[in-house]
């Protein structure tokens, strides 16, 4: 019994915090649906991963960190398609899954405390400090390529050249040399850059050709922009576990995809397993002999060619899985694209039309006195006049449905002041507002009866509800 009544306590404690703090339900409510929508695309990856090719996986989680990042805009997209498409838009009142109900009594213990604003702070700070990370990550690589020396050798400049016009690739690639990092790395997208370790200098002509293949295939596939676009997401939906993933298997997948171009560019599956082997050979001995080397794991933008954790994986998937062809592996992608855009679509969809939680205020039952406990002359107010809202007409010709929550005063002779009249809460936002505002002014009721005195009554709640299904709006009274 004791832990029903503390999951009672909490469920009303927070269903006050989210009506007194709007930016609490829209946190919630797009934290909640990250989770459910990258866990969508979790399941698609464990229940098709082996059918897939590198290229098309690294595509599966692309989808799913741009689904997220469309996320917030959906349903305003639902509300703007429906405006512009009045006969086609349908009803784009969204469901609820979850109604909390709030009292007086739980809104004045909230209002006394600065609780929403706290969790709010609390939210946002790692998202500064992340975003922070990424002001200084971006810093860092414009100063490592301040630091770096361009290349010289008229053979490797050559090299680079064939290599990007035998790739496709019309953006100038500058190639340098730095004595701070371990590996080779590649970053930029206007003028991206590839950045050699100084133990490059000792690499035979293949090990250098399989590298520099490597990264001109990031480079092309703009990786670095993805990995960017990802951090940001991160940053911003810090709190679900599965955003992190999602960015790891995004950079795991992108690297798995450059190291098919580089076989498919024509390179021998042996020969470039040896290049990979050797690279970390001269990179973790490098290493030993420098404390000058950056840190991959502290800039989480650096999108470096070897990674040691994943090393003999990648090793093990260049020598040993059956390559598929240029064309069909281009046929494969192409079919993939075009049903991740169909689950991305339905998804989103789905997400889009539903809000997770709503929290309505309740008039207080407890501290309702009971008819025969008052006193004879205490009357309480008692609705005279209410006026149907008028339907707008733009709403109803685009099939819009929804909900207006209005808090006004009763003045002592049963009048609605004017300027007592405000809007709570709104579904669709701004949509049905003027027409229930309207309304309320006109509202009369008898007054309440106080000690044989007629007083004022204020904070009275009222909800207007816009239903097309009887083609007249439904209202309830809180007091």
């Amino acid at each position: 019994m004791e832990n029903v009544s503390w999951v009672s306590i909490s469920t009303h404690w927070l269903a006050a915090l989210i009506h007194q703090f709007p930016v609490m339900q829209q946190i919630a409510d797009l934290a909640i649906k990250s989770i459910v929508l990258l866990a969508a695309f979790v399941v698609i990856e464990i229940i098709v991963r082996k059918k897939l090719t590198d290229t098309s996986r690294h595509l599966l989680w692309l989808s799913g960190l741009l689904c997220l990042g469309l996320l917030p805009f959906i349903p305003a997209v639902f509300v703007l398609w429906a405006l512009i498409l009045p006969t086609g838009g349908g009803n784009i009142s969204p469901s609820v899954l979850f109604e909390l109900s709030v009292y007086s009594s739980q809104l004045k213990e909230v209002g006394s405390t600065n609780w929403g604003m706290l969790f709010v702070v609390l939210y946002l700070l790692p998202v500064m400090l992340l975003l922070g990370r990424l002001f200084f990550a971006l810093r860092s690589m414009a100063r490592l390529r301040e630091h770096s020396i361009p290349v010289t050798d008229v053979g490797l400049i050559s090299e680079l050249a064939q290599l990007r016009q035998q790739l496709g690739i019309s953006r100038t690639v500058g190639l340098r040399v730095s004595n701070r990092i371990e590996s080779p790395v590649s970053f930029g997208l206007f003028n991206p850059q590839i950045l050699l370790p100084e133990q490059a200098r000792e690499w035979n002509e293949s090990i250098v050709t399989d590298v520099l293949l490597h990264e001109l295939c990031h480079i092309k596939r703009l990786d670095w922009l993805t990995t960017l676009f990802a951090y940001v997401l991160v940053c911003v939906f810090w709190i679900n576990p599965l955003v992190w993933l999602a960015f790891k298997r995004l950079r795991e997948e992108s690297e798995n995809s450059c190291d098919t171009a580089v076989l498919h560019a024509g390179r021998s599956d042996t020969d470039y397993a040896e290049s990979l082997l050797g690279v970390a050979t001269s990179c973790i001995r490098a290493r030993r002999h420098s404390s000058k080397r950056t840190n991959r794991d502290s800039n989480p933008l650096m999108q470096t060619m070897l990674d040691q954790s994943t090393l003999k994986t990648r090793i093990s998937r260049v020598l040993e899985e059956n390559k598929m062809n240029a064309n069909d592996m281009k046929k494969e992608t192409k079919k993939t694209a075009a049903l991740l855009f169909i689950i991305s679509v339905g998804v989103l969809g789905a997400l889009g039309s539903t809000r997770v939680l709503l929290a309505q205020q309740q008039s207080d039952p407890e501290t309702r006195p009971a008819p025969a406990t008052r006193p004879m002359n205490d009357v309480e107010i008692l609705p005279v006049n209410t006026i149907e809202p008028r339907y707008p007409t733009k709403a109803a010709e685009a099939g819009i449905e929804g909900w207006v929550h209005v808090i006004f005063t009763v003045s002592a002779d049963g009048s609605v002041p004017e300027n007592s009249i405000g809007i709570v809460d709104a579904e669709p936002a701004d949509i049905f507002n003027n027409s229930a505002l309207a309304a309320a002014r006109q509202f009369r009721f008898s007054p309440r009866i106080r000690n044989g005195q007629p007083v004022d009554v204020p904070n009275v709640q009222y909800v207007f509800r816009y239903q097309l299904s009887s083609q007249e709006s439904e209202s309830a009274v809180q007091q």
